[in-house]
């Protein structure tokens, strides 16, 4: 069912999403990281709105994850949701020990777990 609730964390979602994109882009890698990781956030909060599922604390991503793994039917949302957690370590890390390349993977699995679920919820 969509709600209210689903409809705000997608817009949320794809709006991080493109301005991790975009932070990528100007070499900013601190914030795309950030930014990536807000965007899988909000992806697996609209899933869990969708579904009735709690998700009131970062504790509870893994949770929804697994749930929608199982639900939809999608293994590969494990890995993308370890590429979200990377991205939001990467956050703290110092700049010197964030790699370009492996932002950019991370938020392209950030991406493509927004691709898998949206059909199922919207």
């Amino acid at each position: 069912m969509v709600t209210s609730a689903v409809t705000d964390h997608l817009n949320l979602a794809r709006d991080f999403l493109a301005r991790s994109k975009e932070y990528l882009a100007e070499g900013d890698l601190h914030q795309a990281s950030e930014k990536g990781w807000g965007a899988a956030s909000h992806t697996i909060k609209a899933v869990a709105a969708a579904n009735g599922w709690e998700y009131e604390h970062h504790d509870q991503f893994d949770n929804v994850v697994v749930n929608a793994r199982h639900r939809y039917r999608q293994p590969s949302l494990i890995r993308m949701s370890d590429a979200a957690h990377a991205l939001h370590v990467s956050f703290y890390k110092r700049r010197e020990f964030t790699d370009a390349d492996a932002t950019e993977q991370r938020i392209a699995d950030i991406e493509a777990m927004l691709n898998i679920l949206d059909p199922f919820i919207t």
